[in-house]
């Protein structure tokens, strides 16, 4: 990161050619038209791999190798790292010159210039910045003396109001806006955060302390409302180049506009398919309005992709072809031909973890190295059967994003409870057990665990465990909730949900700021219980060798497989990817598809996962998923579902491929064997354990098809309205509203009339 106290830069010098570069052999046409661009404002738009930081590294080098003094250069990345890396690429270009380029974050930009001018602000010039920890550590003083705090157990951590604080001002919208649409379960509090935010303004003011959210507010103000140091400040910068700009908020936008208005020669790159950071306050609105911002931009579009192969540039290109508003291009692979991808129909997500894994076994055996292999998901609870599944099978793995399955402490809370049933001599778990009882501290639930110790039956003595007072009347019900779990006769599904019953609850006032999210990662455990047979059989799965996120073998040097939420896996590329869950309710989830706009950024989620793969690409459709509050099968994912024949995607069911016109019904027992399919792996029945009935089959009833005609309106449970234009045979040819053109099956497509 560098930034020059020249405060003025000279003028572009006459255009030059630069032959030292010797540009037209280091980039493709459309690199080399962007990278030596002398026009104004110009709008990158570079899909995915198709070389978008070569070519800002290079345009660097051009500016810099025909005269303009290096400092004028403005290069604003979203990393210190990113500028630096840059930095030193377009330095071995054109020498050391370039390590004198203006480069570095929007937060470290702001914190230079607006020093001189802090008094404006009504700050010293010597004001501190906080980080992170300071910021948390001012919030809990101030939090720990609202009233509102003291009274409500459920009152949010200084975590979660410093986040909501932040989102709100990044966001431009009010806080309880953002409170409405980011934590709803919070709004409740919303009166009392918003005071706690206007205290914590006035203490840092009063004490010359700035967050980061300052320096960008802080800037914009100084610019926006001091014409003449406006243009002091942005006369130092002949050039600005920002990357990732669909990653950039409001503000940064506008410090974009007010530093380059006056020569407007602005250089904004990215690409608008990878907008997905919207919960970070990134707008997607930023890149699609740059030819508003600045007029007269020249929109310049990267599309050779040199990272993956045909198939999989092809099905992604279909995916973002959906898309309601986007900048119309199309990816073309350099790299040719290839596998296409292959949409995978399995029947459960255990299955789906175990036909994963034994996939990864047998790329291990052909040769590939774990390293290239990477597995992707939505969230991170949709990763918890496969993370067991690999370290049955001694895979190691790293995992990205998302909490640590078995680590947390909603599920240890969780999982205490199955180990007291199943062993009441566990003095460890019922401690945890007991601590979770209103009225019983840590002292209490020690005497209490030296008191059952020894006795005949521990489970049940507990009722009359000598307590008063509210730990007594809570001690009975916890009894009979573990003498149920306990209970050997009972299918372990019941009781299992019956855990749920009595930790919900609970869990609000323990984890009062993300519980939400908590009670969705105790549904993926809950669903993986009943899926097994007994109890001690699932405690001990989960426990001999827990997923830990680390290589299994300390002394194993080759680098693990990655598993990562695909927001946590963007920038990144391995040789074969797959996909979990691609399934309506997971990938789109059910929360994230309220409004239109939040579709779209899960679509381009989707668009980023499938463009991470380089040579294969598995999507995997756990349809067998049965949905307990409607009694329907999961269903492909919209953005699958609406996939033209074009696309080149593959449908399987298990290991053998099957006919498009099948897609409709794979919904049920998908009928393969992944044991027969790859013999090295052990033997498990693949679709449940003794003692459990099979899982049923999660085709719908048959039911008397609708008489449709042409010109009719009907409606189709995944496409949703459409009006039918021709009947072919068994098939309707329907021109749906939101999907386009699609040929169903009548006789499986449970179409009913409008």
């Amino acid at each position: 990161m560098n930034f020059s106290d020249e405060t003025e830069a000279a003028s572009p010098p006459p255009e030059r050619a630069a032959e030292s570069l010797d540009l037209a052999a280091r980039l493709n046409p459309a690199q080399l038209a962007a990278a030596t661009y002398e026009g104004g404002p110009l709008l990158i738009v570079a899909g995915a791999g198709s070389g978008k930081t070569r070519t800002l590294v290079h345009r660097v080098a051009y500016l810099v190798d025909r005269g303009v003094p290096p400092p004028a250069v403005l290069l604003l990345t979203f990393t210190r790292k990113a500028a630096s890396e840059m930095l030193g690429r377009a330095a071995a270009l054109v020498g050391r010159r370039a390590s004198e380029v203006s480069g570095g974050t929007f937060h470290s930009l702001a914190n230079y210039l607006i020093r001189p001018w802090a008094h404006l602000l009504g700050y010293p010039a010597g004001f501190s910045i906080m980080d992170q920890d300071d910021a948390e550590s001012l919030i809990a003083r101030i939090r720990a003396e609202h009233p509102a705090a003291g009274r409500h157990k459920r009152f949010p951590q200084k975590g979660t109001i410093l986040g909501l604080l932040s989102r709100a001002i990044n966001q431009d919208r009010p806080l309880l806006e953002t409170i409405t649409d980011s934590a709803p379960h919070l709004l409740e509090y919303a009166p009392a955060i918003e005071q706690i935010g206007r205290t914590y303004r006035e203490h840092k003011i009063a004490n010359a302390l700035m967050d980061f959210d300052d320096l960008l507010v802080g800037l914009e103000i100084i610019l926006r409302d001091h014409g003449d140091v406006r243009r002091r400040l942005a006369g130092r910068y002949d050039y600005i180049l920002v990357d990732e700009y669909q990653d950039t908020n409001p503000i940064q936008a506008r410090l974009t506009r007010l530093l380059g208005q006056d020569h407007l020669r602005v250089t904004a790159v990215g690409d608008d398919a990878q907008s997905i950071y919207a919960f970070r306050g990134a707008s997607f609105r930023n890149i699609m309005d740059f030819p508003k911002i600045f007029p007269g931009a020249r929109i310049l579009k990267l599309e050779e992709n040199y990272r993956s192969q045909r198939p999989i540039i092809q099905l992604a290109n279909q995916l973002i072809a959906q898309a309601r508003e986007k900048y119309d291009k199309t990816l073309v692979a350099v790299r040719g031909p290839g596998e296409a991808p292959r949409l995978v129909a399995v029947q459960d997500q255990t299955d789906e973890a175990g036909w994963v894994a034994a996939r990864i076994e047998a790329f291990l055996e052909e040769g590939l190295d774990l390293k290239d292999m990477a597995v992707l998901f939505r969230a991170s609870s949709h990763s918890f059967d496969l993370e067991v599944e690999l370290v049955r099978r001694r895979i190691p793995y790293t995992k990205y994003g998302g909490r640590k399955f078995l680590e947390a402490a909603h599920i240890k809370d969780f999982m205490a409870f199955l180990r007291v049933a199943a062993n009441p001599a566990d003095g460890l778990s019922l401690r945890r057990v007991l601590t979770l009882i209103e009225g019983i501290g840590l002292k209490g639930a020690d005497g209490l665990v030296a008191w059952v110790a020894g006795r005949q039956d521990r489970l049940v003595d507990l009722k009359s465990a000598p307590v008063k007072g509210k730990a007594r009347e809570n001690l009975g019900p916890l009894a009979d909730l573990l003498a149920l779990i306990a209970g050997g006769e009972a299918e372990l599904g019941p009781r299992v949900r019956a855990v749920t019953d009595f930790y919900y609850p609970r869990i609000r006032d323990l984890y009062p700021d993300d519980w939400p999210e908590r009670q969705n990662d105790l549904k993926e455990l809950v669903r993986m219980a009943e899926e097994r047979g007994d109890l001690r059989g699932f405690i001990d799965e989960l426990t001999l060798d827990p997923p830990n996120h680390k290589r299994v073998d300390p002394e194993e040097r080759r680098p693990g497989l990655t598993l990562s939420t695909v927001h946590s896996a963007k920038g990144l590329e391995w040789k074969s990817v797959f996909i979990l869950s691609a399934v309506e309710g997971r990938f789109p989830p059910s929360y994230a598809a309220r409004s239109p706009a939040e579709v779209e950024e899960e679509r381009r989620l989707m668009y980023v996962a499938v463009t991470r793969a380089r040579d294969r690409l598995f999507l995997m459709l756990p349809l067998g998923t049965v949905d307990r509050r409607t009694g329907l099968a999961a269903a492909p994912s919209r953005f699958l579902a609406a996939l033209p024949p074009e696309a080149g995607a593959g449908l399987w069911r298990g290991d053998r491929e099957i006919d498009p016109n099948e897609f409709l019904n794979l919904g049920a027992d998908s009928g393969y064997n992944y044991k027969a399919s790859f013999p090295s792996s052990p033997a498990r029945p693949p679709a449940g354990r003794p003692g459990l009935p099979p899982r049923p089959a999660c085709r719908p009833e048959p039911v008397a098809p609708l008489d449709v005609a042409a010109g009719q309106r009907v409606s189709h449970p995944v496409y949703g309205s459409g009006l039918v234009r021709e009947i072919q045979g068994p098939a309707a040819l329907i021109d749906f509203d939101l999907f386009g053109r699609k040929r169903v099956v009548i006789q499986y497509a449970r179409l009913t009339a409008l």
